[in-house]
């Protein structure tokens, strides 16, 4: 498994059908979302494979509490030492290994299929981890140089979008949209009108790459393409 260069400092490292995300630096690495249970194996080939070091992963920043997203949180933490980041709304659920709350199916007979056939059939739980840092809508986390935690509630209730300005400005969506066969939104929402809503707000901020966790990265004006999709 090798990790795929986003930007000059950006990698994805894809594992099953989900896309994490290295932040590279030489004093550290900064590992945005973690993957299914299990995923650690993938993490740590495709850190090598840049010549570094599993335990040079100092933080992960975790968008929210799915099993896809949080899932290995307690694997990489205990293999690499490092501190996790997360709303505490979502924080919560990670502690106690609970993946989901209610949720709605967006529209589209699509999105019914597949929650009907991949989500419904997921697990509910997973191996509980423990967070370190609660995060608070707009605070800077200083890691990276500082990395902006964006609430991005409607997915899930704590969920986090993350804003690093270096390479000109990298989103971190997690599942408030995906870009699969096209940039559409997720196809499930605890709360869908605020996940629309949050959706239209990321329009206020200027980036030139959108990382998703499921579909291609946006490379080159991706806060344009945002805001016209969804203003």
């Amino acid at each position: 498994m090798s990790a795929q260069q986003v930007t000059e400092h950006v990698y994805l490292i894809q594992s099953e059908d989900v896309n994490v995300y290295l932040i590279v630096q030489p004093e550290s690495l900064t590992l945005v979302d973690t993957g299914f249970p299990g995923a650690m194996a993938d993490i740590d080939e495709a850190v090598r494979s840049l010549g570094r070091s599993p335990g040079d992963i100092g933080d992960v920043l975790v968008t929210h509490c799915h099993l896809d997203h949080a899932g290995a949180l307690a694997e990489i933490t205990r293999a690499t030492g490092a501190s996790a980041w997360m709303h505490g709304c979502d924080a919560e659920m990670v502690r106690a290994g609970e993946s989901f709350r209610p949720y709605e199916v967006a529209p589209g007979p699509e999105n019914q299929a597949f929650v009907d056939e991949v989500i419904s059939q997921a697990p509910t739980t997973f191996e509980p981890a423990v967070v370190d840092h609660e995060v608070a809508a707009g605070e800077v986390i200083p890691v990276a140089g500082g990395i902006q935690a964006i609430w991005t509630p409607g997915h899930t209730l704590g969920h986090l979008v993350f804003f690093w300005p270096g390479d000109g400005g990298v989103l971190f969506l997690g599942d408030v949209a995906k870009n699969v066969h096209g940039l559409v939104p997720s196809p499930i929402y605890e709360d869908l009108s605020r996940g629309l809503e949050s959706l239209r707000e990321l329009g206020n901020y200027h980036f030139e790459t959108a990382c998703f966790a499921h579909g291609a990265p946006i490379i080159g004006g991706a806060a344009e393409v945002l805001k016209k999709r969804w203003q």
